[in-house]
């Protein structure tokens, strides 16, 4: 396993925050948009300020060169959004993801203010889909003391996922610095006992969702393709942690993969796939929804033009 950063590393530098804050501010104000009958809100937690460092690739000359010609400092951080993404269907409502919570302290925790802003109430959320058990993806499924935010909630994940954060061998496994990813995905699962369905390899979630399998961040990290007509998104969970840095080099892996090899594979096959394709994309660090195209080895990133207003693009 790669080396993990500390709470007290996390909380350090979450010190930058108020900082890094001004500089990706349409992070504060994400656009709702369409996907035929579905309504996708990404919900902004905070901002992480990535060090080069976290990409150990990148803490070099090129990293740098490429930090500097997107306007921020060349020795980083880098602020990249935490996401989640709020799901509706008629008055059907499901949460993809659920941000840190309170689980790396002051910063973070916006998925409970962006929800109320929508006028959902955490009791309104029906079903809650998780990428992967990260601390940043199922830190916000608990309320301060430990207990489920959201009550009346089924809580799906890929079987996987949930048997490696569960697996007391894989603790004994992984360095201290895990310990704090270990208790929150264990303490969620305790917390959702009795309504949590695990599924495995790419199955349908709901009419028009359905899993999609991106192993190699975690054991069992997956994205959710939304489906309708002929319109369609991916939401890809972790598949960037920087798309300044990993769409020119999508070999530079992040601290945080568990097995970098299949990390990487799995990054060229679903950008391949995105750009044949012509797929929308999002993530739960990327800013705004986009589409991808090649360059050579490298990729490319095109934001969609109705982002940032707030309002329901068609």
């Amino acid at each position: 396993m790669p080396f993990l950063p500390s709470r007290r590393t996390v909380l350090a530098a979450g010190a930058c925050l108020p900082l890094l804050r001004a500089a990706d501010a349409r992070a504060d104000v994400p656009a709702a948009y369409r996907v035929g009958a579905f309504t996708v809100t990404p919900l902004h937690d905070g901002l992480f300020p990535l060090q080069p460092s976290m990409i150990p690739a990148a803490d070099g000359e090129a990293g740098r060169a490429l930090l500097a010609r997107a306007g921020l400092p060349p020795g980083g951080p880098s602020p990249e959004p935490v996401n989640a993404f709020l799901i509706r269907r008629g008055d059907r409502l499901g949460l993809l993801d659920a941000g840190c919570g309170t689980v790396f302290g002051p910063g973070f925790d916006g998925v409970s203010a962006a929800l109320a802003a929508q006028g959902v109430r955490p009791d309104r959320i029906e079903t809650v889909w998780l990428t992967h058990l990260h601390a940043d993806h199922a830190g916000g499924l608990l309320t301060p003391e430990g207990r489920a935010r959201f009550r009346n909630a089924e809580l799906v994940l890929q079987e996987r996922e949930a048997a490696y954060w569960s697996d007391a061998a894989a603790r004994a496994r992984a360095p201290a610095t895990m310990a704090l990813f270990f208790d929150t995905a264990q303490a969620v699962l305790g917390a959702y006992a009795g309504r949590i369905r695990r599924v495995s390899g790419e199955v349908g979630l709901a009419p028009g969702l359905s899993f999609l399998p991106l192993p190699g961040h975690t054991p069992g990290h997956a994205g959710v393709l939304v489906e309708d007509g002929s319109a369609r998104l991916l939401i890809w969970g972790d598949i960037v942690h920087s798309r300044i840095l990993q769409m020119p080099h999508p070999d530079w892996t992040v601290i945080w993969d568990a097995d970098p090899a299949q990390a990487i594979a799995t990054r060229r096959r679903i950008l391949d796939r995105a750009a044949s394709e012509g797929l929308d994309v999002a993530g739960m660090h990327l800013a705004t929804r986009g589409r991808i195209g090649r360059d050579g080895s490298a990729y490319l990133w095109e934001a969609r033009d109705d982002e940032g207003s707030g309002g329901v693009p068609r």
